[in-house]
């Protein structure tokens, strides 16, 4: 897929003073504009942050906070311009640019991003006023049911093998997202904590010092078990160097016992942690696999890998503990 173009950007450009000569052709990500420019000549990454500028600004709160605590995350670069700022109708942003490696799939690297997961929630029970607050869904039924007839075409065409058993259980999951998985979530008096609710491998730069989040550009004021489950389903999505495949159980463990260093789950989260995984199935897991058909990815074979095993992905051998 072509990478966005840099040329409708130019406002931004200037306002954060990136010279001609420095401003990129194309972007970074092939869904988003993401520009690794010169601001004020640092090397940076210019992109659209995710929320209007008050939540921006409110989420970059948010990282200055972790960063002053040792947490190692991406802060907006301090210079003369605003920054997050509101250019046209949208919000940017900028950050310095984070020397490192990508995740490998080792089990070092798995470690290490449980370890820092389990950091930024810790350190994030409270977070700045102005966050945005995870919002849980208002669904009709024929709403569910056509998110599913609209992914059955897609993993007949591409993961044939697995369809039927795919779609059997995402439909149960889905009939019983609004009546039982959301209510028992929502009202189980759940921990909450400005949560990254994208902690995923191709968001981690591992430098000398272990992963840095390079984009906390989607933290929301949420449960802290749906940000887990969300790392157990879709960490090692749309990263070339992951396995594709979500956690296997070995690999969960490492992950979830990193994660035990710095946070332990309540009795109510441990109950609740299976509703958690199917949730995040129906909502997120289902939204990675119809968007795949819009972005290109199932024709990708290392994502379709991944994508077909995403639809089978469930809560069964991947517990979590106290």
């Amino acid at each position: 897929m072509p990478l966005a173009s840099s040329l409708p950007y130019a406002d931004v450009f200037a306002h954060f003073g990136v010279a001609r000569a420095d401003r990129p052709a194309r972007s970074l990500h092939p869904h988003s504009p993401v520009f690794r420019c010169r601001v004020d000549g640092t090397e940076a990454v210019l992109k659209r942050a995710a929320s209007p500028e008050p939540a921006a600004a409110a989420v970059a709160g948010w990282t200055r906070a972790l960063a002053a605590r040792g947490v190692p995350v991406v802060t907006p670069l301090d210079g003369p311009a605003a920054n997050p700022a509101t250019i046209g109708e949208e919000a940017w942003v900028a950050y310095p640019w984070v020397e490192g490696r990508p995740y490998s799939g080792a089990e070092a690297d798995i470690e290490a991003a449980g370890d820092l997961l389990g950091r930024l929630h810790a350190h994030s029970a409270e977070g700045p006023a102005g966050v945005p607050a995870f919002t849980w869904p208002d669904h009709e039924p024929a709403d569910l049911e056509a998110d599913l007839d609209a992914l059955r075409p897609a993993l007949e065409q591409y993961a044939p093998a697995v369809r039927q058993a795919a779609t059997a259980r995402l439909e149960r999951w889905s009939r019983s997202l609004m009546t039982r998985l959301m209510p028992e979530l929502r009202d189980g008096g759940l921990p909450h904590v400005v949560a990254s609710m994208d902690f995923k491998a191709n968001n981690l730069v591992y430098s000398g010092g272990g992963p840095v989040l390079v984009d906390p550009e989607n933290a929301e004021y949420a449960p802290r078990l749906l940000d887990l489950a969300l790392a157990l389903l879709l960490f090692h999505t749309e990263s070339p160097g992951a396995p594709p495949r979500p956690f296997t159980p070995r690999e969960w463990a490492v992950f979830h016992g990193a994660y035990r260093r710095h946070c332990t789950l309540t009795a109510a989260e441990v109950a609740a942690w299976p509703a958690a995984v199917r949730y995040m199935q129906v909502e997120w897991g289902v939204w990675t696999l119809l968007d795949a058909t819009e972005s290109g990815d199932w024709a990708d074979p290392h994502q379709r890998a991944f994508l077909t095993a995403l639809a089978l992905a469930g809560p069964d051998d991947r517990p979590v503990r106290p």
